[in-house]
């Protein structure tokens, strides 16, 4: 018999139409989406029922389903009702309105005219003058299990009796609140107060994380399970020359080798010490031909990042800032790479340690957090507070080509160790040993 899952997509309804803004967490919701409803075992229905704003994640996570339904083969349930009896009339506006055929099509089309009148009526009637009533719905015989592998549960007299189950993939926001926004702390705090340790269960995604929840919350470590992430499968070797030339002249990477680093510009990462330590190694070793890339979108407080390398300004030429990158060129540009360095000093996980591995590039990461949980034996740790060792790693990966060799291999076979299907069927199994335990 199957289990019947309810999983939340409304982040994935939130970002699936801004790519450059999808982060881990995304690629983990919708990874396991994918895998899990694939499985003969679950019979999976995905929902946004806990979002803020409950009409648009419902929406949003219809729009969702309809563009990967060929990836995802689950079922869609709509958890919004009007009060006056117009569901569907929303349902159908909104999303017409914000659907890409719409938006591309001529704004004087009759179709599109109509939409747009009946959505803007809408939103005036709920929005604007609160003259409808929005509710959330949800059919709980239905399901034998609540999944939402990011947002904060709903409200349990929505659920009742239906089993929740949270991913959790850090606690960064309340124990280092430096490295965040403050509204990020508001949230991860109105995430833990939404589940019930006594009744409500946890994946986490590291070790590291699940013994940072239990401390805090006090909740019994049996009712949290911990579920390993892995680097997609799209994530490999790139051998060929002219696709590896190619990717390089789009990001105007010099020629010659380079150190990658890849993650949001934020102070969290780390990245002025890498800097700081990249400029320390050109200054002593002149004649080491190498650039430094840092692949990833401006983050919180990224000012301090930038103004690193402005002095000495000799640094500028050596330090590379290619913004977003697409998972399509990614490869590539790990392919390139004499070294991957990761000097983060808090992280929940961290998958661009596994995309790194899988690509063959020999890894240098922070000894901290739930960084060695990943890393293992296959690469380099060092304290990313310690200068001299982060510059030490650096040399003789640079200048050591056996011990690069001896990285790579090591680092693809940790990777093996991850896959996202595994981690799909480690979810099932907490699902029937959560439902085994009601």
């Amino acid at each position: 018999m199957k289990i019947r899952v309810a999983y939340d997509i409304s982040l994935l309804a939130d970002w699936f139409n801004r790519p450059d803004s999808k982060s881990g967490i995304y690629r983990v919701a919708e990874e396991i989406m994918f895998r899990v409803s694939k499985r003969d075992d679950v019979e999976l229905t995905a929902m946004g029922i806990c979002g803020d704003d409950v009409l648009a994640s419902s929406i949003k996570s219809y729009l969702y389903v309809e563009t990967f339904k060929d990836h995802a083969p689950c079922r869609f349930d709509n958890t919004f009702k009007s009060r006056l009896g117009l569901t569907n009339l929303y349902l159908k506006s909104f999303s017409a309105c914000l659907s890409e055929d719409l938006a591309e099509g001529p704004k004087s089309a009759l179709r599109t005219l109509y939409y747009r009148g009946v959505r803007g009526i809408l939103y005036r009637l709920y929005y604007t003058y609160k003259l409808d009533d929005i509710h959330r719905v949800f059919d709980q015989g239905r399901f034998d299990i609540f999944h939402s592998p990011y947002f904060k549960l709903p409200p349990r007299q929505l659920t009742k009796h239906v089993p929740r189950v949270i991913t959790l993939h850090d606690l960064i926001p309340i124990n280092a609140p430096e490295f965040v926004p403050a509204f990020y702390t508001i949230a991860v705090r109105e995430i833990l107060n939404s589940i019930d340790t006594e009744r409500d269960w946890v994946i986490s995604v590291s070790e590291y994380t699940k013994q940072e929840f239990c401390a805090r919350t006090a909740m019994s470590p049996d009712r949290v399970f911990v579920v390993p992430l892995a680097a997609s499968g799209h994530f490999h070797r790139v051998y060929d020359a002219s696709r590896l030339a190619v990717v390089r002249q789009r990001y105007d990477i010099p020629e010659g080798d380079y150190v990658l680093s890849i993650g949001s510009l934020e102070a969290r990462k780390n990245l002025t010490h890498l800097i700081r330590c990249f400029s320390k190694l050109l200054s002593e070793h002149p004649t080491l031909d190498i650039t430094l890339v840092l692949v990833g979108r401006k983050g919180w407080a990224h000012e301090k990042i930038f103004s690193e390398v402005e002095s000495p300004s000799s640094l500028c030429s050596r330090v590379m800032f290619t913004g977003y990158v697409p998972d399509e060129d990614l490869s590539a540009l790990y392919s390139g790479a004499r070294a991957f360095v990761f000097p983060s000093l808090y992280e929940g996980f961290g998958l661009p340690l596994l995309e790194a591995m899988q690509c063959e590039v020999p890894v240098i990461a922070s000894n901290t957090t739930s960084i060695p949980e990943v890393v293992g034996d296959a690469g380099i740790l060092v304290d990313p507070k310690d200068v001299d060792a982060l510059c030490q790693a650096l040399l003789d990966l640079l200048t050591d080509n056996s011990l690069s060799q001896e990285l790579k291999r090591k680092g693809l076979e940790r990777a093996k160790l991850f896959s996202w299907d595994k981690s799909a069927a480690d979810t099932v199994e907490v699902y029937k040993r959560i439902i085994s335990n009601q």
